[in-house]
């Protein structure tokens, strides 16, 4: 009973009463001809016993034959819209992954191993001028057109060291993603897909579903301030400003015309009667921090390319489920 008025409930309202009026009619048939029958009105006319028979059949066979097409057409429609759902749900996946690749860089993973190997390179130069620290930076000054200490010659090898690893790591920083112009425009696409995808997609897919993404996936679209940062790119371009700042102010050139053997080498040194002024430990410290945070934002980049995977493979996952369902 509770199917049957569920499956009235279905009905589209226009039909109500077309079903209505044909089973009423069947009604009407079935008596007037089991009447007939009690009578034996109908052996005397058998075409239309057969044709009162059939038509009685049909009056009622109609409204089951309506209501059947009618689910199935609507079982069809739902599908499709699940289909579509599903398939503009992908369609955005794809291109949050396509923005996160931009942010990255193809070759993210590999400039992240690079950076690090540089860091751990710079950490190598550090300790070993920390080292030869005290007796360099405390011997007594000299002037420049004077060939420096081996105290001082050992300590400005570190220095080069560390600089040239400082070099070479913002180098490999501008081929990244977050190096590029294009990074703005990225994180920007990727939160914009983020909020399609949760406030547009997802109600959609619900609806029509009911399920949706995993909870990893769903929290990274819901909290997409803290999933994509906005701001990350914009801070890592001022951090390696801030690298590039603190390296200028290392004279790598200057430094290294210190180091060779002959007085003649450092005759054109500009101001070279001035002392030598050898960078502190501290000053390789901080270059060799801002570096790192160089590192953690392009791991940053890096995380929100896995997220922006994880959610394509899973939307992808359930459309191909759908496909095959």
């Amino acid at each position: 009973m509770r199917g049957l008025r569920r499956e009235w409930a279905a009905l589209h309202p226009r039909l109500r009463p077309a079903v209505v009026a044909l089973l009423s009619a069947g009604a009407v048939l079935a008596v007037l001809g089991a009447a007939g029958d009690a009578a034996g009105l109908w052996s005397r006319f058998p075409f239309l016993t057969n044709l009162a028979s059939s038509l009685t059949g049909a009056l009622f066979g109609l409204p089951v034959a309506l209501v059947v097409v009618q689910r199935l057409l609507q079982a069809q429609t739902e599908a499709n819209d699940r289909a579509a759902a599903w398939r503009l749900a992908g369609q955005s996946a794809y291109r949050m992954r396509t923005a996160a690749v931009t942010l990255a860089g193809a070759g993210a993973d590999s400039a992240a191993a690079e950076l690090t190997r540089l860091v751990a390179r710079c950490d190598t130069a550090i300790g070993e001028a920390r080292e030869w620290s005290d007796r360099a930076l405390t011997a007594k000054a000299r002037p420049r057109r004077l060939r420096a200490s081996m105290y001082q010659r050992t300590y400005l090898r570190q220095v080069l060291t560390l600089h040239d690893a400082v070099r070479q790591a913002s180098i490999v920083y501008a081929t990244t993603g977050l190096g590029a112009e294009t990074s703005a425009s990225a994180i920007e696409r990727i939160r914009s897909e983020a909020a399609f995808l949760h406030d547009h997609v997802r109600p959609m897919v619900l609806r029509l579903d009911g399920r949706w993404l995993a909870q990893p996936q769903a929290r990274a679209l819901e909290r997409a301030d803290d999933s994509f940062p906005a701001d990350l790119p914009r801070v890592g371009a001022g951090q390696l400003l801030t690298v590039r700042h603190l390296f200028d102010a290392l004279p790598a050139s200057h430094l290294a015309a210190l180091l060779p053997e002959p007085d003649a080498v450092r005759a054109g040194l500009p101001d070279p009667d001035l002392p030598l002024d050898l960078p502190p430990v501290e000053r390789l410290r901080d270059l060799r921090a801002e570096l790192e945070k160089l590192v953690t934002h392009l791991d940053q980049a890096r995380q929100i390319a896995r997220v922006a995977d994880g959610i394509h493979d899973a939307v992808d996952l359930l459309a191909s489920g759908k496909r095959q369902d």
